[in-house]
């Protein structure tokens, strides 16, 4: 039986089985003291949680243990991928439910990823039917399930146990609690949640009826300890879905003309800690239009990637090797803020192959040596900045 595969935005254990490139300073030692190491990064981000509903009593009949396993797998796998369908994130998976997370969120003029998660969780309840049809092919009992989503300020943290990102602060507390407060196969939001969505475009798009929560002697008092919604489709939403598909393009990136952009319409961050080649670097682009932030300190960087909006700038440039931090680490903490960020690697380095083979996401056009032309340099920032990939 196949166990779940959960995506993971980290990269560290491809970090650590590889020596031979310049991140030797990483150390997990730190990690292993520490378990869970908070980044000193704090962002709004919708945060999501759904379980199954008595999922111990309907496992309690099964015998053999690779029906459980089968039953959960089948669950966790199908949810999980409707999660990334959706550009969200699995965070961890707790027992019989999946807390995940939307990186995109972290932009509040970003609708489509608000869109994203109330679709995700729609889809999810769609899905139900098919889920169990499955299940039950396999002999497995039927899975019923809720989903609960909040928003708010969090703070991030890499888990070792887990090896993936770690949430903590009230809204995954919150999102917790209110979950149990859904029927059954059914999507509920926080009211924090609903605050942001009354004020975009899509707010009409679904219809949201109030649920009070009460919980203990909140319960005997008849006040509510947390306010909820239901969250349901409305046919004219779908609609327009699928007809306005350009305009929610345009919210999903509001700094890029997407017929013809110019290069004062783009954000670049520039890292290297050769001040010469910092200055040379900065002036050509400068020079070209673009708008430009530099730093020779990588960790001072991430400290200004990680303040501000992670989707405000369009292309990271930096070098490998940098004291402090090296570019093969910086950039596996930028993918952790922005999993879309654009990077290009600049470096002495006859290090290709092996960057290639860490993160085979990235392209052989995204790493130049340098010295590099500046006609050669240019041509790379223009390929990569207006390829929508």
């Amino acid at each position: 039986m196949n166990t779940p595969n959960f995506e993971s935005p980290l990269y560290y254990n491809n970090m650590m089985r590889r020596n031979d490139l310049d991140y030797r300073d990483f150390n997990p030692s730190l990690l292993e003291a520490n378990q869970i190491t908070f980044l000193n990064c704090t962002h709004k981000y919708c945060i999501c949680f759904v379980d199954i509903i008595d999922s111990t009593k309907n496992t309690n009949d099964m015998i053999h243990s690779d029906m459980i396993q089968g039953y959960y797998s089948i669950f966790l796998n199908t949810m999980s991928s409707i999660i990334r369908a959706h550009n969200g994130r699995v965070v961890k998976n707790a027992g019989d439910g999946l807390l995940y997370y939307f990186p995109r969120t972290v932009n509040v003029d970003n609708v489509s990823a608000f869109r994203d998660v109330l679709e995700c969780g729609l889809i999810m309840i769609e899905e139900n039917k098919s889920l169990n049809d499955n299940l039950k092919s396999q002999g497995l009992s039927e899975a019923n399930y809720r989903i609960s989503a909040n928003y708010g300020k969090v703070e991030l943290a890499i888990s070792l146990n887990s090896q993936t990102v770690d949430l903590f602060g009230p809204p995954v507390n919150v999102c917790s609690k209110i979950n149990r407060f859904a029927s059954s196969n059914q999507m509920i939001i926080h009211q924090d949640f609903l605050q942001i969505i009354r004020n975009t475009p899509i707010f009409n798009e679904y219809y949201f009826k109030m649920i009070d929560c009460y919980n203990g002697y909140d319960d005997l008092e008849q006040k509510p300890l947390f306010q909820a919604y239901s969250v349901h489709r409305i046919e004219e939403g779908r609609k327009m879905t699928k007809i306005d598909h350009n305009k929610e393009k345009k919210y999903f990136e509001k700094q890029l003309d997407q017929e013809n952009p110019s290069n004062s319409d783009f954000n670049i961050l520039l890292i290297d800690d050769d001040e010469d080649i910092l200055f040379a670097f900065k002036s050509i682009l400068l020079g070209e239009g673009y708008h430009v932030t530099a730093f020779s300190s990588s960790t001072h960087a991430l400290g200004h990637f990680s303040d501000n909006n992670p989707y405000f700038y369009n292309l990271v440039i930096m070098d490998i090797r940098m004291p402090e931090m090296n570019g093969i680490k910086l950039y596996s903490q930028l993918k952790i803020l922005n999993p879309d960020i654009k990077v290009l690697f600049l470096s002495a380095l006859n290090a290709l192959e092996e960057v290639l083979s860490i993160f085979p996401e990235i392209k052989r056009d995204e790493i130049v040596r340098k010295p590099i032309e500046p006609e050669i340099l240019l041509s790379n920032i223009r390929s990569i900045l207006r390829n929508p990939k």
